[in-house]
């Protein structure tokens, strides 16, 4: 080791670039391999992950250790051009700084559906400079992938909020508008669009009202009821109702085919007690009736 150190600067520096590419060839090799003997798939991309972060402390330490000799003698210059590098470094730092907040502060992981400014999809990776996200929505419906990898800065998380869909309670509230025709029974309605709403939840309703009684339990929120409602509008002349309810984040487009497709069989077969709006021109009426 004290041979090496000794080097002469122009050999240290062929020594240092050989150096490197072994390394970075070694991990190279390891990141492709190791993750292979790992059947989770979260375990996979965590092995991977600290072998990446591995390798760049092998190579640091190997530099540092290299030229430990002349660390001393540019620390003086390093000094003065610190400044210049931190104003021109500003964007590098400051990803460098929102990474550390994302772990810190369990922002997001990798595996979570999140919103950032205009861009929402799941997290595939988190790098030190930037977060990767398969994209959902845009040009397609709600929550189907596009197709389209977005790499979005890790500064980003320090400048605007962070939409989480994933963490503490992964249901949202979702909603359908039914107009029908003003002369409709409103009371079949009304008992209709709730029996098939109450059907399409009970699946997974206890499961959410666990979930948010622990949301209420850690933080200022009301308890109030997950049940399906449906509220009433007249809207120029013809009946709309809106139906609300709670989905799992990454089943709105599949949920609204399911009612749609079940309230479109309730209709047909309702003797013409229920009947579909041709339009919904016209002002709003003043009156909103709520259903339990």
């Amino acid at each position: 080791m004290h041979r090496i150190i000794s080097l002469s600067l122009g050999a240290k520096l062929v020594f240092a670039v050989l150096g490197v590419l072994v390394i970075h060839a070694v991990f190279r090799l390891l990141e492709r391999r190791l993750p292979a003997h790992f059947r989770a798939l979260d375990a996979r991309y965590r092995v991977r992950k600290f072998v990446v972060f591995a390798g760049y402390i092998v190579g640091i330490v190997f530099i540092t250790v290299l030229f430990a000799d002349r660390l001393g003698r540019v620390s003086f210059a390093l000094g003065i051009a610190g400044a210049g590098l931190i104003v021109s470094l500003q964007d590098v730092i400051t990803s460098f700084a929102g990474w550390v907040s994302i772990g810190w502060l369990s922002l997001y992981k990798v595996g979570d559906r999140i919103q950032i400014g205009e861009t929402r999809g799941d997290v595939i990776d988190i790098s030190i400079m930037r977060t990767e996200i398969v994209e959902t929505g845009n040009w397609v419906s709600n929550d189907l992938y596009n197709g389209r990898l977005v790499r979005i800065p890790n500064s980003a998380a320090l400048k605007g909020p962070i939409f989480n869909y994933s963490q503490g309670f992964r249901f949202v509230w979702d909603e359908i508008k039914v107009p029908l025709t003003g002369d409709s029974n409103h009371l079949l309605a009304r008992e209709m669009l709730l029996r098939v709403a109450d059907k399409a939840v009970a699946g997974y309703l206890e499961e959410a009202e666990i979930s948010w009684r622990e949301v209420t339990y850690n933080f200022r929120v009301a308890n109030i009821s997950l049940a399906p409602t449906a509220t009433l509008i007249v809207n120029g002349g013809s009946l709309e109702f809106t139906l609300s309810y709670i989905v799992d984040y990454t089943n709105r487009t599949a949920m609204q085919d399911w009612l749609f497709s079940r309230i479109v069989e309730e209709i047909k077969n309702s003797k013409g007690e229920l009947a579909w709006a041709s339009s919904s021109g016209g002002g709003r009426g003043s009156q909103v009736v709520h259903s339990a």
